[in-house]
C-alpha cells in the first residue's frame, strides 16, 4: 500500500511479488483488503483524524487504515485485527517505534463507536473532480464517486464462448456481449473451470474491442499495452497469430501465465511501444 501511496506505484504491479508465497486463499484475501482499504482511506482518516496529534508516516498511517478497513468495512474482529496490527507494525523497521501509537489510536476509534456506512463515501482526487464538476456537474460526479466506491463488478470470459454454460457453472448471469457477471463473489480459484483454463476474469467492457475487431484464424493481430491480457487472450482464442507487447516485463509475465493456465499461445515482447 505504501508504494502506491508515497511512489504512486500500481498496485496489480505490486500484488504478484507481495503475495507470491501465499496459499491462493490467503492471496486472495491479501489482495482485496490492500484493494479495499486504499479504496476507502478517505472515509478511514476522517475516523482516524481525530486521534492523530500528527500525520504519521505513510507505512504506519496504511497500517491504520488496512486494520480500520478490516474492521468496520469488512466486520473482521476487532481484537484480532488490533492485536495483528501492533504485531505487523513492531515487526517493520519503518513502524517498530509507532506500535503503541496504532495500538491507542485503533483503540480509540472502536471505543467511539463508529458509524462507517453512515460517513460520505471517498471523492475524487481534486485536479480531477474540479473539472468534471465543471463539465458534468456536482450531481453527476457524486454519482462516479459512489460507483467508484462500489467497486466493479468481476466478470468473466469463457474459452468457448458460451456464456451460459459458464453462467451456470459458477453461479453467475450470462451477458448480451458474451460474458459473464458473478453475482457472488469468492476465491477466483476455486470456481468451477478455473484450473483447467475455461475462463478468464477480464470486465465486459474491455472484452467488447476485441470482439468488433471480427477477426479470424490466423490473421496477425498486434495487442499494444496488453497486459494482464484478457484481449490477447480472446485474440488467440480465434485462432488468430497473436503478437502481445506491454513495457513492463513483470506484467507481460503475467500474460505468459494467463496463456499458459488456458492452453492459448501468443508471441510475448517486452517493449516501450
Amino acid at each position: 500500500m505504501t508504494s502506491v501511496t508515497d511512489e504512486h506505484a500500481l498496485l496489480a504491479d505490486l500484488l504478484p511479488e507481495a503475495v507470491a508465497g501465499l496459499e491462493p486463499s490467503d492471496r486472495a484475501r491479501a489482495q482485496r483488503l490492500a484493494t479495499e482499504a486504499l479504496r476507502w482511506a478517505q472515509r478511514s482518516d476522517r475516523l482516524l483524524g481525530p486521534y492523530l496529534r500528527n500525520r504519521p508516516p505513510d507505512a504506519a498511517l496504511n497500517l491504520l487504515r488496512l486494520a480500520v478497513w478490516e474492521i468496520l468495512g469488512d466486520g473482521a474482529a476487532p481484537h484480532g485485527v488490533v492485536d495483528a496490527a501492533v504485531e505487523i507494525a513492531r515487526a517493520e523497521p519503518e513502524t517498530k517505534r509507532m506500535s503503541g501509537m496504532v495500538n491507542a489510536v485503533l483503540r480509540n476509534v472502536l471505543r467511539g463507536e463508529p458509524d462507517w456506512d453512515a460517513l460520505p463515501v471517498p471523492e475524487l482526487p481534486k485536479w480531477l473532480r474540479k473539472p468534471l464538476i465543471v463539465d458534468h456537474g456536482k450531481a453527476a460526479v457524486a454519482g462516479l464517486e459512489r460507483a467508484h466506491a462500489a467497486g466493479a463488478p468481476l466478470d468473466l470470459t469463457p474459452k468457448d464462448g458460451d456464456a451460459d454454460t459458464l453462467a451456470a457453472a459458477v453461479g453467475g448471469e450470462a451477458l448480451p456481449t458474451g460474458s459473464v457477471r458473478l453475482t457472488e463473489r469468492g476465491q477466483v480459484t476455486a470456481f468451477p473451470g478455473f484450473a483447467e483454463g475455461a475462463w478468464w476474469v477480464q470486465d465486459a467492457a474491455a472484452a467488447l474491442p476485441a470482439k468488433l475487431l471480427g477477426v479470424r484464424s490466423r490473421e496477425r493481430v498486434l495487442d499494444m499495452c496488453a497486459a494482464p491480457g484478457g484481449k490477447t487472450l480472446q485474440l488467440a482464442a480465434t485462432g488468430a497469430d497473436v503478437t502481445a507487447l506491454d513495457v513492463s516485463e513483470a506484467r507481460i509475465a503475467r500474460v505468459a501465465e494467463n496463456l499458459q493456465r488456458v492452453g492459448l499461445t501468443a508471441s510475448l515482447v517486452t517493449a516501450d511501444a
